[in-house]
């Protein structure tokens, strides 16, 4: 019997724990607010994507499968928590890898700018094909989410400069369009996998370490490995770490299997 059959909410322990890891993968069951937390992601990674809460305490009208998640409920600074994740203002050698690339759904480049140090920033779209029930309230339904792409520079003169225009490895168009997940969902923003998949191919190159904090279901992750990327994972909710685990394993035989042949 889990926790989620009793109703009960558990927190992660201080410094999380590992749920699993392998040559390719680390997921921890943690708080990625948690400075020990942070402080075992390995130094100058290549790729932070990400979807932290957007702060707005958003729960569908017709569906409560889902409990609202955790620092959704607009307390939480989520760039500036980003901002430890990439290295906060006067580091060098920690966190991301100098020049490298940061994604973010659903906060724009004037909030991540400042805290995640960016230059060169656009902002990308997801078009989910199928518009969602959402909020049946809005006349519109959302069929879209945004994306924020930047450049991340350790130094104040690089940003100053503007520079970082052209590195992205695969320059592909703004529009990103692939159906959102249908049916039964595992997690209330699960994204497709094939989503983060050109995300990561654009900015990565094999072997590259992609990074998510706020991992959810763990589709950064699957795409990661089943695009010959590592990937290191925090989920603050026990049973979407597990489900995580359970799918990075799935991606892996996927992988031994293709390289096996």
């Amino acid at each position: 019997m889990t926790a989620q059959m009793l109703d009960i909410r558990i927190q992660p322990p201080p410094g999380g724990e590992v749920l699993y890891a392998s040559g390719q993968v680390t997921v921890i069951w943690g708080d990625c607010r948690d400075p020990q937390v942070i402080a075992q992601v390995p130094r100058e990674y290549g790729l932070l994507a990400t979807d932290p809460p957007y702060g707005i305490g958003y729960r569908s009208n017709w569906s409560k499968q889902f409990d609202q998640l955790e620092g959704d409920d607009g307390t939480v600074d989520w760039p500036a928590v980003l901002g430890e994740w990439v290295g906060p203002d006067g580091t060098r050698s920690i966190g991301m890898a100098d020049k490298r690339h940061v994604m973010v759904f659903g906060y724009d480049a004037e909030a991540l700018s400042k805290p995640l140090r960016l230059s060169a920033t656009t902002e990308l779209i997801w078009d989910k094909v199928i518009p969602g029930s959402g909020d049946v309230s809005s006349a519109w339904a959302t069929s879209h989410e945004p994306i924020t792409f930047g450049v991340h520079f350790k130094r104040p003169s690089d940003r100053k400069d503007g520079r970082g225009a052209l590195t992205a490895r695969l320059r592909r168009g703004s529009v990103i369009r692939w159906p959102r997940p249908s049916g039964v969902l595992r997690h209330p923003t699960e994204k497709p996998w094939q989503v983060m998949a050109q995300l990561i191919e654009s900015s990565t190159v094999l072997g590259d370490l992609v990074v998510d904090p706020c991992a959810g279901s763990g589709s950064t992750g699957v795409a990661a490995i089943l695009t010959g990327r590592r990937c290191f994972l925090v989920e603050y909710k026990r049973e979407f770490a597990e489900l995580t685990v359970e799918r990075l394993r799935a991606a892996e035989r996927i992988v031994a299997r293709m390289q096996a042949v």
